[in-house]
């Protein structure tokens, strides 16, 4: 299995981060061709993707960051708020216990707990 190339990565990153997602999403594809057991190429697809407005294909990214990495309540708060927003309440609300048991205290953990209160 290859590595990840940091550089194109953080590259990648920066692209979704600035919203320049066309530019973003062919890095994370050419990441994901590479590294497609690296759960931050898929968070990373999955919120760039998310702007283009492909929510499905989103979630699906999503999912499998916080399946190859279950113990990242970033992937997983993530998961959880992009649920949320598409109106997806039962998994959106497990998602966000699960950060909250992962690490109440933690920043991740008392947004997830912020976003439980609408529940």
């Amino acid at each position: 299995m290859a590595e990840v190339d940091r550089n194109v990565l953080d590259q990648a990153h920066t692209c979704r981060v600035d919203g320049n997602y066309d530019d973003a999403r062919p890095l994370y594809e050419q990441m994901l061709a590479c590294c497609p057991d690296e759960a931050e190429c898929w968070w990373g697809m999955g919120l760039t993707i998310m702007n283009q407005g492909e929510f499905d294909e989103a979630i699906e990214c999503l999912k499998k960051a916080a399946e190859l990495a279950p113990e990242s309540q970033r992937y997983v708060l993530d998961l959880g708020k992009h649920y949320a927003m598409l109106g997806m309440d039962e998994e959106a609300k497990a998602a966000f216990e699960r950060v909250v048991e992962m690490d109440a205290n933690s920043r991740e953990g008392a947004e997830a707990n912020t976003q439980l209160s609408y529940y």
